[in-house]
């Protein structure tokens, strides 16, 4: 069945300013132009195509808006007006909104036979990502610091899995289409999905031996935690302080911090309250 054709305004209120490319500050482009312009109608229902074929792309709800690259300019568009650039003269930058124009025009054919993506994003504050974080600034990720490797991951520039101490999730979801007749998107569906282990416990018919049993505590957690944090666990779940552990173990109080960041990252809490409690639920002392 075919689509309807989504109308492909025009353009109006065409206007240039000095500044660099959209989204960007202190680049090379200073001394170009800035294209702005106002659609004579709505674009929004071509975004999930724009975000299905355009380079570069990120669709974001609210506003609703996409970022995208075309040609090597980079693009954005709200529902009835645009940005683009960075254009070098009034010429390059109205050639380039016709290129643009029939871009969407094309679109606007061919969206029977594309695939829309409706996959938007919605960047989480920095500084949120980096409560996350280990903050020992090991540079495991790539990046040189902790804070560096939370502001990509706002960007979506990288991956959680790309630190070996990022808190383990308690929960995900995942969210599915619902479309109408002609593909459009209509609405949205949430699932939580269950993160617990595939199987359950076996009732212990028989003894097992300490090897077998630690093995099988190991699988609820996200890394099976070591001899020493073991020990360290069992005194924080007695109360005791850091200084309390490190005379006990006759370690550091600073590799005593250590050890206390990955039990709390290897179980999934952010206080020694709660890894305590998952400690006795999980029979780990």
């Amino acid at each position: 069945m075919s689509l309807p054709l989504l109308p492909v305004p025009g353009y109006t209120d065409f206007s240039l300013r000095k500044g660099g490319a959209p989204f960007r500050t202190g680049s090379p482009f200073d001394t170009q132009m800035l294209a702005q312009f106002r659609l004579t109608g709505d674009v929004s229902p071509l975004f999930p195509y724009i975000n299905a074929v355009a380079d570069s792309s990120s669709l974001l709800e609210k506003p609703r808006f996409i970022r995208f690259v075309l040609d090597g300019v980079c693009c954005g568009l709200y529902p009835d007006h645009g940005i683009a650039g960075a254009f070098a003269s009034r010429d390059q930058a109205l050639g380039f909104l016709d290129r643009l124009l029939a871009f969407l025009n094309d679109l606007g054919r061919r969206q029977d036979e594309l695939q829309p993506n409706y996959k938007s994003w919605n960047p989480v504050p920095v500084l949120d990502i980096f409560r996350l974080l280990p903050r020992t600034n090991c540079r495991s990720c790539g990046y040189p610091s902790c804070l560096a490797f939370a502001a990509a991951l706002s960007r979506q520039r990288t991956s959680p899995r790309r630190c070996p101490g990022f808190s383990s999730p308690i929960s995900t979801q995942a969210v599915y289409p619902v479309h109408d007749k002609f593909g459009n998107l209509l609405s949205t569906v949430t699932l939580e999905l269950d993160l617990s282990p595939p199987g359950r416990r076996p009732a212990a018919a028989e003894p097992s031996s300490p090897k077998k049993v630690a093995a099988q505590r190991d699988d609820y957690l996200a890394a099976p935690l070591t001899g020493r944090e073991l020990e360290v666990l069992r005194l924080l779940v007695q109360g005791a302080t850091n200084g309390e552990i490190s005379s006990s173990l006759q370690i550091s109080r600073h590799t005593v911090k250590s050890h206390v960041i990955h039990i709390f990252n290897k179980l999934g809490v952010n206080d020694r309250t709660q890894a305590a409690v998952r400690a006795l639920q999980q029979e780990l002392v």
